[in-house]
């Protein structure tokens, strides 16, 4: 198990007693906690239901009407659409695929026709909020289901228009009829657990590579310096556009391959300051004593890196790993917003940036978003500042 100095824990003392930092950073935790079982908090979908002594769980689990003891094998698209509860009336849903799939409704068929039986005993248990980032249901109350204003308001007519919010929208509905705030929600969560994982992978890539040319240099150093100036000369964000749009075009993905397409893409530049400044903790480190008694006793090469050499370089590790997140957050809410990143209906927080953008009048949409986006970079930042000036032996906290 690693081991930290008293160098290292009085660092953290210092970030401790930086009163900003660490309340940004515990705002940031608590913020992330409460997004993590989005699921569970907003969702189109029950989290638990019982039919007929049988439980089903309809989050964790997609359902057709023969699982849940119907006769017709389609899924259940909308729990809480008139075919689902006509089926918990006891009338079993009959789907006509002539119907569904023909270029022109056939005359006198009916798409859903249903067949008589007995009520079922149902039970189920909802979210607080009924609506997903994905669910876009119509609804009576309202006149407008598009860009629907979340408060009552009076239209250009003279005619009260009633809020999105008394329906359950409390911050609205977007261009395509979708819940604003689930949106939002659902886009933070992503956001921040994308710029984590992109910071945490890109710094352990930096890592290993700067910590290979600074350990053994010679003709690795210089081979490995050569094709990173090289690499490094490329313009970041056209990269990223580019290989986005082109691997995009190249076939039909899920949002979650997508999404692991994205992760991959910008890791492929997102590595390179991590490993400059690796580089030159190793370089400094590899002629020190202790590591000159490491190899005299017949240590391995990767012990000595990654035992003793390491731990003894987390200086820049921790102290760029909160703006690098930040970075990370923005190069996804970038490429989001110009088109490039995750598909609609993905939850983004640049997607609703751009929306916002389209709908001016829609304040709802980005007013939201951007202070949204701009706290969670201020805490980041924040918390980074805290960081440096624990880390900076001129600091004195």
């Amino acid at each position: 198990m690693m081991k930290f100095s008293p160098e290292f824990n009085d660092k953290v003392r210092k970030f401790r007693k930086n009163k900003r930092a660490l309340w940004s950073l515990r705002i940031l935790v608590v913020l992330f906690l409460l997004t993590l079982p989005a699921e569970l908090l907003m969702n189109d979908k029950p989290i638990a239901m019982r039919i007929d002594g049988n439980w089903f769980f309809p989050v964790f689990k997609s359902y057709t009407y023969k699982d849940l003891g119907g006769t017709e094998n389609s899924p259940v698209v909308d729990y809480s659409s008139k075919i689902f509860k006509t089926f918990l009336e006891g009338k079993d849903p009959i789907i006509n695929t002539d119907v569904l799939y023909a270029d022109i409704a056939p005359e006198g068929k009916e798409l859903v026709t249903y067949t008589d039986g007995e009520k079922r005993d149902s039970w189920m248990l909802w979210p607080l909020i009924h609506y997903s980032y994905r669910s876009s249901p119509s609804n009576d109350a309202l006149s407008v289901q598009r860009l629907a204003n979340p408060f009552s308001h009076t239209d250009n007519n003279g005619e009260k228009v009633t809020g999105a919010a008394s329906v359950g929208h409390l911050l609205g509905t977007d261009q395509f009829g979708k819940d604003v705030f689930a949106r939002l929600v659902y886009g933070f969560r992503l956001s921040l657990v994308f710029g984590l994982a992109l910071a945490i992978s890109s710094t352990l890539l930096g890592c290993i590579l700067g910590g290979m040319q600074g350990y053994f240099g010679g003709l690795i150093d210089l081979l490995g310096q050569r094709m990173t100036e090289i690499w490094g000369a490329i313009p970041r964000l056209m990269l990223l556009m580019i290989l986005s749009d082109f691997l995009s075009r190249q076939g039909k993905f899920t949002e979650w391959q997508h999404l692991m397409m994205l992760f991959i893409i910008m890791n492929l530049t997102s590595w390179m300051g991590m490993a400059s400044h690796m580089r030159a903790q190793f370089l400094r480190a590899r002629n020190l004593d202790y590591v000159r008694a490491a190899k005299s006793l017949g240590v391995a090469n990767s012990r000595i890196m990654f035992r003793h050499i390491l731990p003894n370089s987390l200086t820049p590790i921790i102290t760029f790993l909160p703006f690098s997140v930040s970075s990370s957050i923005f190069a996804l809410v970038g490429l989001d917003f110009l088109g490039f990143g995750l598909k609609y209906p993905a939850p983004s927080l640049g997607e609703l940036l751009a929306q916002g953008q389209q709908n001016l009048h829609a304040w709802w949409i980005m007013v939201p978003t951007f202070v949204t986006l701009s706290m969670l970079m201020i805490l980041l930042t924040f918390v980074g500042d805290g960081v440096r000036n624990a880390f900076d032996p001129r600091y004195k906290g």
